[in-house]
């Protein structure tokens, strides 16, 4: 009996040590992300975007987060609605080359649920529009 209490108890203290470590977002984008998007968010030029330079920018209107939250890799993530907020906060924090503006609205779990249920499918079109529409906005000094 006090063998069984033992594997209990190192039982739980590994639940426990993957759920917190789970709830990293460093932890979720390398376990998520970076198998595809690199560790620095740099992707796979003709295979994944970058998000270095996209994320941040798209995060600022409407139709852009509207994209970050139902591309597939979001949309399909097997994390939380929480943690794919958490974890989309901390990539424009900490993987963007453009530094989050002053008012920059983090993702919400609410917004993520209200998205993701809905995956893009033609994605590059879409990411395209995007990037179009935002070389066009005149840039503020």
């Amino acid at each position: 009996m006090r063998v069984l209490t033992g594997v209990a108890a190192i039982a739980f203290s590994w639940a426990t040590v993957n759920a917190a470590w789970g709830y990293q977002p460093l932890v979720n984008y390398q376990l998520r992300c970076m198998g595809c998007h690199l560790a620095d968010g740099s992707g796979q030029p003709g295979r994944v975007p970058s998000i270095r330079r996209t994320l941040v920018l798209f995060s600022a209107t409407p139709l852009g987060r509207d994209y970050v939250a139902r591309v597939p890799g979001v949309a399909q993530s097997p994390l939380s609605d929480e943690d794919t907020a958490a974890l989309l906060n901390w990539m424009a924090r900490n993987l963007s080359d453009l530094k989050v503006p002053p008012g920059f609205a983090d993702y919400s779990e609410a917004e993520i649920h209200s998205l993701r249920d809905r995956p893009l499918v033609r994605v590059s079109a879409i990411r395209a529009r995007l990037l179009k529409a935002a070389a066009a906005k005149p840039r503020t000094p």
